[in-house]
């Protein structure tokens, strides 16, 4: 036996004041929806490319000297942004890394020019147009994180890797001692939290302007920072001076034994503004500006060691007895640095 069925959509009940009050069916089919990424639409969604041609300023400073380095960037950047009308919020998200660095650095040994390195990003921003006119134009309160690798490379710094007069060997001829050696790269991370304000403005159906200005409040920054400060004796050896050093003859009597490990907190500004033209629907060409910059203090710490010359304990002329060495770890607090990176922006963006 098969009941009758009784669908929500229908309205056939005889007389129209005994009808129930169902909804009605679709008007159009599913198929025929027009209303995704359209004017009626309430999120909206921007996802893209962009070119950074970024300039980049880096000062770091311990008790063995200061390494400060300036280079040129370019960076390739995808990014989003969507949208909600309704409550006029917005969230961004972005990503970069370099595809080449060059520039010079200085440091205690010289000037050196940077002919590689890496700079890489990414990052987001939750913001809320609360004066927004419901159709993505506002302005309102941003907060965001960012997280900023910046390692030009700067030269791999040296350090002995002996940890007792045994690594050590010489010549027992002229005293020349030989130091068992690494190196570390200069890189520094940044964990960047943003506040500010941005806004959005679109002028007609062709033209926008978007601009996002924020203060950081707090970045955590660590990483390593390679300094080389060798001193040296000439009381034994008196030949040329030791690789890779090459202004000063004699043994070296002082080197730091291990990178140099930066740890410390900043504070800065971070701002990015952009003029876009819409060639044809769903498409925005924008071109714009970013700076980045940080500063504030880092306690370095590291070990050193100190070496002595061997000696000629028989006095026969030949050099018989291992040099001393004594290691120890130090810190080196409150010392400043500062980070920048600016320059111009060209993006390409679809919407939907």
């Amino acid at each position: 036996m098969t009941a009758p069925a009784v669908a929500a959509d229908y309205n056939d009940w005889g007389d129209d004041g005994d009808a129930p009050e169902f909804r009605s069916s679709y008007s159009v089919e599913p198929s025929q929806w027009t209303e995704l990424g359209d004017e009626t639409d309430p999120i909206y969604i921007e996802t893209g490319v962009r070119y950074w041609y970024a300039r980049g300023a880096q000062s770091f400073t311990s008790s063995g000297g200061t390494v400060s380095s300036t280079d040129t960037a370019h960076i390739g950047e995808l990014h989003l942004r969507i949208e909600d009308r309704v409550t006029n919020t917005f969230a961004t998200a972005i990503g970069g890394y370099s595809m080449a660095v060059s520039g010079d650095v200085s440091t205690p040994s010289g000037v050196n020019p940077i002919v590689d390195g890496r700079v890489a990003y990414v990052g987001g921003d939750l913001g809320w147009n609360a004066w927004g006119d419901g159709n993505g134009s506002g302005i309102g309160p941003m907060v965001g994180y960012l997280y900023w690798k910046d390692e030009p490379d700067t030269g791999r710094f040296n350090y002995t890797t002996a940890e007792s007069a045994a690594d050590i060997t010489y010549d027992p001829t002229t005293g020349q001692t030989f130091l068992p050696g690494a190196s570390a790269a200069n890189s520094i991370d940044a964990h960047v939290l943003r506040l500010g304000i941005s806004g959005k403005a679109k002028l007609g159906d062709i033209f926008d302007v978007t601009a996002t200005i924020a203060g950081v409040p707090y970045a955590k920054v660590s990483g390593t920072a390679g300094v080389d400060d060798p001193a040296f004796s000439v009381a034994e050896y008196g030949g040329p001076a030791q690789a890779p050093y090459g202004f000063t003859n004699g043994n070296i009597s002082s080197m730091r034994s291990s990178p140099t490990s930066i740890d410390g907190w900043g504070y800065g500004a971070m701002a990015e503004a952009f003029v876009g033209i819409k060639p044809v629907e769903n498409l925005t060409v924008r071109l714009g500006g970013r700076a980045w910059y940080l500063q504030g203090t880092a306690d370095a710490t590291y070990d050193r060691a100190t070496i002595g010359n061997p000696g000629d304990a028989d006095a026969d002329g030949t050099y018989d007895t291992d040099p001393s060495f004594v290691e120890g770890s130090f810190i080196s607090t409150n010392n400043p640095f500062r980070m920048l990176r600016f320059g111009l922006l060209a993006e390409a963006t679809y919407a939907f």
